[in-house]
């Protein structure tokens, strides 16, 4: 029986991680039109602090931290760490932007930039970090290309030629994404259920949150370099912080890795989700008092629009 258990979660974290990587990027894509890409590309200083931020900062500070802590730690757990630190442009960042009041088009324009960063990024650096995994840099691409960038432009195209269904589309491939992402936690933890207990009474658990909150100041700094297009400085922190998992897994699961890793993952993700889902519904909270909405439930969560006194 325990062994049929182990089995199917095996089983669900093949199909969730891909499900959720692809049902995320359609959703975003329909609710993200083409020119809010456009225009946010035009913004050069925004673009260079982010990128730079995300894929020079982000990962050299966090992996010389990880090299540092490593002897620490369960055997690959960091390399699990330095695989999320190489992944940026989570699709999660749009309902944290939303709980924290923050315009639409200033996360889903960075983090689509960055999500093309990550596609060409992690392919290249991964394998250089990480010399005692075998990554193959071409697999990588190709898994990254099919499963988050063609989704993403499907979403675009869908969303340009359907724009009245456009929304309820969206839902239901978000609603897909939220349901794959419980499944992804679940088997991701309960098939390895030990190697969880050990990262969690290691060290590993203080290094993932340190990571986190150093990433959150490297995009808040990133926030202050940026241009005009950028209103609200801990955008980038957010967007920075918040790393993106299903990139993650995609390219720590291509060649068969160790199970920690995987572990290590989905726990750096879960402590992202831990610390920033308080601060962006605090931020959120005292941003919509201060414009004199009226807050709800539904509102704080970015699920519901704002309604005026």
């Amino acid at each position: 029986m325990v062994h049929a258990i182990e089995n199917l979660l095996a089983m669900l974290i093949h199909i969730s991680v891909p499900t959720f990587a692809i049902a995320s990027m359609l959703s975003m894509g329909l609710r993200t039109p083409l020119r809010t890409f456009t225009r946010q590309l035009r913004d050069r200083r925004t673009v260079l602090a982010v990128l730079g931020a995300n894929f020079v900062v982000i990962p050299a500070v966090g992996t010389v931290i990880v090299w540092l802590t490593d002897p620490l730690m369960p055997f690959h757990a960091g390399e699990g760490f330095v695989i999320a630190l190489c992944a940026a442009g989570a699709p999660f960042v749009l309902q944290l932007g939303a709980m924290a009041k923050i315009p639409y088009g200033e996360i889903a324009g960075p983090m689509a930039v960055l999500l093309l960063g990550s596609i060409l990024f992690m392919p290249l650096v991964v394998p250089l970090l990480l010399q005692d995994i075998e990554v193959a840099g071409w697999a990588v691409a190709r898994l990254l290309l099919g499963t988050m960038l063609s989704p993403m432009i499907a979403g675009i195209v869908l969303g340009a030629v359907f724009p009245r269904r456009a929304d309820l589309l969206a839902r239901i491939a978000g609603t897909a994404a939220a349901v794959a992402a419980v499944l992804m936690f679940l088997s991701g933890f309960g098939s390895n259920a030990d190697l969880l207990l050990q990262l969690l009474v290691s060290p590993a658990l203080l290094v993932a949150i340190g990571l986190i909150v150093m990433a959150f100041v490297v995009g808040r700094v990133a926030g202050d370099l940026a241009g005009e297009t950028l209103t609200v400085s801990d955008g980038p922190g957010i967007i920075s912080s918040q790393r993106n998992i299903a990139a993650a897994l995609l390219v720590a699961r291509a060649d068969a890795t160790n199970d920690s890793v995987v572990v290590a993952i989905l726990l750096l993700s879960a402590v992202g989700f831990v610390l920033l889902v308080p601060y962006a519904l605090a931020t959120g909270l005292i941003r919509r008092r201060r414009d004199g909405e009226k807050v709800s439930l539904g509102v704080l969560l970015g699920v519901v629009g704002p309604k005026s006194d």
